[in-house]
């Protein structure tokens, strides 16, 4: 027994509970702070507030992180890796690309608007804002309305022959469809000659093309015309109030037809009843000039000229000609009152197809002139 006892030699390694150098090893109860610092799962407790592990120099790691990201990293780089080596197709972008579609159709600058003849009338009340004549604020509502209702229209596709119209002023004036009390002839190329009756009421005209594309830039950046005024209603009475009046200015369609132009969104106008210039403005506009007479040549322009900040929006000037000589005008982005609802000039930036709009009421008779050989300024 006693020799077997002595034969009996100790397992090989260290005793349990003690490492190689002799190091004591709990395994029961509360770890040692040198195993807790290995141990994934106590780093992702949420009351943990150790810093990352530290590797002991006498132990190897636990355990180590496989190669490569985590499965859930998605860099901007990773992302970008997987687009390299392939090529962007040839050819420019698509909205560059020439198109095959057929030629846009004739241009209809009424195309949005109702008849006016369903419209119910307005109530005699009548509601003074100019000094010489106004439409009531029924009317004026129901062309907020509209315009609510009839957003603006983009920039449209024109045929090369449109194009070359808009170049050279080959246009003329057109009625709103079913209008009472107008008298319209074109008499040439580029002129419109219209005379109306004592009844008529608020009644706009458009050109049959645009004026200004918004696209292509490489066409003319100043847009003009004249209206040579042959007759202007009766003289005013003794309040100053006048039975008949003449407008003209630019918009960008639609338009309610039986407004005048600057009273409405995307619209500007010179008003010649009582000299007044509006800019989407149904009150009582602001001093611009003196009212127009019989036999005044009268004039609208507006120039675009690039900004001189990357970025930045057109420079957008409006002038206005009595008898060909500039009278006066004004920077579209004028400062003006934040709070004030009138004013705005969304459309008129050089953003949106701008048409020819001449407004009248009463009996007028004017001719309207758009080619540059038949204009009496002869400014640049």
């Amino acid at each position: 027994m006693g020799n077997d006892k002595d034969s009996a030699a100790p397992p090989p390694g260290p005793p349990p509970g003690r490492t190689p150098d002799g190091r004591h090893v709990h395994f029961g109860g509360q770890a040692s702070s040198e195993q807790a610092s290995r141990n994934p799962f106590r780093l992702a407790h949420p009351s943990n507030s150790q810093g990352p592990p530290q590797s002991s120099p006498d132990l190897p790691p636990a355990y180590e992180m496989p190669a490569g990201p985590p499965p859930n990293w998605h860099n901007e780089e990773k992302r970008d890796s997987r687009n390299q080596g392939i090529a962007p197709p040839l050819g420019p972008p698509p909205s560059l690309q020439p198109a095959n579609d057929p030629e846009p159709p004739p241009y209809d600058p009424w195309l949005a608007v109702p008849d006016n003849t369903l419209l119910p009338p307005p109530p005699s009340l009548k509601q003074e804002r100019s000094p010489t004549a106004n439409a009531t604020l029924d009317q004026a509502q129901r062309g907020h309305d509209w315009c609510r209702a009839n957003r603006l229209w983009p920039p449209g596709k024109h045929s090369p022959q449109t194009l070359q119209r808009i170049v050279v002023g080959s246009t003329n004036l057109t009625k709103p469809p079913n209008t009472k009390n107008v008298n319209l002839n074109n008499i040439g190329l580029g002129r419109t000659h219209i005379r109306t009756s004592p009844k008529c009421e608020d009644t706009l005209f458009l050109t049959d093309i645009p004026f200004y594309t918004a696209f292509p830039h490489s066409l003319p950046r100043k847009i003009y015309y004249e209206l040579k005024i042959l007759q202007m209603g009766s003289p005013p009475n003794h309040n100053g109030e006048t039975d008949a009046g003449v407008a003209l200015g630019f918009l960008a369609p639609p338009y309610p037809s039986w407004r005048l132009p600057g009273w409405h969104r995307a619209s500007l106008a010179v008003h010649g009843d009582d000299g007044r210039r509006y800019v989407d403005d149904s009150f009582g506009g602001r001093e611009f000039t003196h009212a127009f007479r019989k036999g005044d040549t009268v004039g609208v322009g507006m120039r675009f000229s690039p900004s001189v900040y990357a970025g930045g929006k057109d420079r957008v000037e409006v002038f206005f000609t009595r008898n060909g000589k500039v009278q006066g005008g004004w920077n579209v982005h004028e400062e003006r009152d934040r709070e004030a609802e009138e004013g705005d000039v969304f459309g008129l930036e050089g953003g949106h197809d701008l048409l020819g709009a001449v407004g009248c009421f009463g009996g007028v008779e004017f001719e309207a002139r758009f080619r540059q050989g038949d204009w009496m300024y002869r400014g640049d």
